[in-house]
């Protein structure tokens, strides 16, 4: 028999445990800082600071997203801590890299630069713990002649402030986890100290073009820019928008409330205007440098993402909760498909009840 002191020490000792349990269930999918939404991420992390992506294997459980090649196609993501000024930047894998130990991704995405300099957002202020209130972002993307059964498409964003390592009037550079292996696009990054906090998340597509990316060295990021009229290049402004080198919170936007476009880009923040590193209210630091035309083709909805727009921001699921979810309905009547949905998230607390019980009774 245990005395009443060493049950007691039991007891104790079991209830962190199932705090633990719980305190992990209900942070599970709260990361922060930045993730994709539309294509579906390979997770819901957001913040992945090593890359290049958000996980360091791809299982295979998500299916390839189709984009649409020589086309115009619309990506949205979602922000789950402000960071003002600091900018997203999007990439292609070459075909079948996901890995983020020097393989194909990592070194393919410096060879194929999307958009760069896309500003962010500065009405941008969702609640951490609350995903439904992620901030929305959206921006229209040049899909080249491409051709890829399971590419990825990468967004990083760049935390470029100086609490996050960028002090004031200096500019740092992306480094790529490439295991050392030196790509032609990262040559000009030699001037400037590596950007100490990026985050990193990917999408696996699959683009119907008739060139095979491992078939293609380098791609024409000019020509991406050219097709879209992009204002942000390293040919308009290069001392803000060289691609891959960022200025301190060079890289400011307001975008639609409705609609998630870009609407207008601002100059860099200043400590004169906001020192805060979550949110810097535009009404007092937005300092406006370019209106957004309508017709522009970078903000024009275009392809399968484009209705996200119109859509409320839902906490992320992953592909087998998400597989699991179809079949329950599709096979099951909508009485039966609400009691099993409400029995999966209690499936934690229920075995840790069903513990505490047993451990208590010996």
């Amino acid at each position: 028999m245990l005395s009443t002191q060493q049950r007691a020490a039991r007891s104790s000792f079991f209830l962190v445990f199932v705090l633990l349990v719980l305190a992990t269930t209900i942070t599970r999918n709260v990361e922060g800082h930045v993730r994709l939404e539309c294509p579906p991420p390979l997770s819901g992390k957001t913040g992945e600071k090593i890359g290049p992506c958000d996980v360091s294997t791809d299982d295979g459980l998500l299916q390839s997203f189709p984009l649409q090649a020589n086309a115009l196609n619309t990506v949205t993501w979602l922000e789950s801590i402000s960071h003002p000024g600091a900018p997203v930047r999007f990439a292609l894998s070459r075909e079948g890299g996901g890995d983020s130990n020097g393989g194909e991704a990592a070194t393919g995405f410096e060879t194929c630069l999307l958009l760069d300099h896309i500003p962010h957002d500065a009405l941008s202020r969702p609640t951490y713990r609350n995903e439904s209130s992620w901030h929305r972002s959206s921006i229209t993307l040049w899909i080249p002649d491409v051709q890829c059964e399971r590419c990825y498409l990468q967004l990083i964003s760049v935390m470029s402030d100086a609490a996050h390592g960028v002090p004031i009037d200096t500019k740092c550079a992306y480094r790529a986890n490439t295991n050392n292996v030196i790509e032609i696009a990262e040559t000009p990054e030699s001037d400037f100290p590596a950007c100490p906090a990026v985050y990193h998340s990917c999408s696996p597509v699959s683009i119907d073009g008739t060139i095979p990316r491992n078939d293609m060295d380098v791609c024409n990021t000019t020509e991406f820019e050219d097709q879209l009229g992009w204002p942000l290049t390293p040919r308009d402004n290069p001392d803000l928008y060289e691609h891959s080198i960022y200025y301190n919170r060079g890289d400011v936007g307001l975008y639609s409330t409705t609609d998630a476009t870009l609407r207008f880009v601002g100059s860099p923040l200043t400590d004169a205007t906001c020192t805060n590193t979550k949110y810097c209210d535009p009404d007092v630091s937005f300092e406006e440098i370019l209106a957004i035309p309508d017709a522009a083709a970078y903000i024009s909805l275009e392809g399968s993402c484009a209705s996200v727009v119109k859509t409320k921001v839902e906490a992320y699921v992953p592909p087998a909760a998400a597989a699991v979810d179809s079949t329950i309905n599709s096979s099951t009547s909508s009485s039966a498909r609400t009691l099993t949905q409400l029995m999966i998230p209690a499936t934690t607390a229920t075995l840790t009840l069903l513990l505490m019980i047993l451990f208590l009774g010996k």
